[in-house]
């Protein structure tokens, strides 16, 4: 699974509202900011925040917020663009089986009619789950069976050399 909280948080925002969510009776029994904090093992101003927010708004203002921006596609959109590219690029007419920023902004756009940067495309397919990768180049006239042979039969009597004339 993959966890979507903010890198520079050690919880997730589930984890937070839970946290929050432990003080709701310690309120309603009037404890003070000081006790709950320290049962809590909250700092002050952060525990005074939360009560400001539960004598505003209840439980509810104790919620989980979402931070960043709303996504310019919807859960839909977002579901048929993954699919279109899990069926590869050249299925899109593009030439070799790769997606590029550039590729993928354009395929967006036209998939859906949602416009972005090549340098903003790569948070929607971070969002995806899907990662860069840099395609491996290898040589065409590679020959898997001779490199096999030659690290097992070659390399070994070059390995063996070395270390004897050290």
């Amino acid at each position: 699974m993959t966890n979507h909280h903010h890198p520079n948080r050690a919880l997730t925002q589930k984890e937070m509202e839970a946290r929050r969510m432990k003080a709701v009776p310690y309120f309603k029994k009037r404890w003070s900011e000081r006790r709950v904090g320290n049962k809590l093992g909250i700092s002050g101003p952060t525990v005074h925040e939360w009560k400001v927010a539960w004598e505003k708004r209840g439980v509810q203002g104790l919620r989980a917020g979402h931070y960043g921006r709303v996504s310019r596609l919807s859960p839909k959109k977002e579901k048929s663009v993954r699919k279109h590219i899990l069926e590869g690029a050249s299925k899109h007419g593009f030439s070799g089986d790769f997606w590029t920023l550039k590729r993928l902004t354009s395929a967006v756009k036209s998939w859906t009619g949602t416009v972005y940067e090549d340098r903003s495309i790569w948070h929607v397919m971070k969002r995806l789950g899907f990662s860069c990768q840099k395609p491996v180049k290898r040589a065409r006239e590679r020959d898997e069976k001779a490199i096999k042979e030659w690290r097992n039969e070659t390399w070994v009597t070059v390995k063996k050399r070395a270390s004897v004339a050290v």
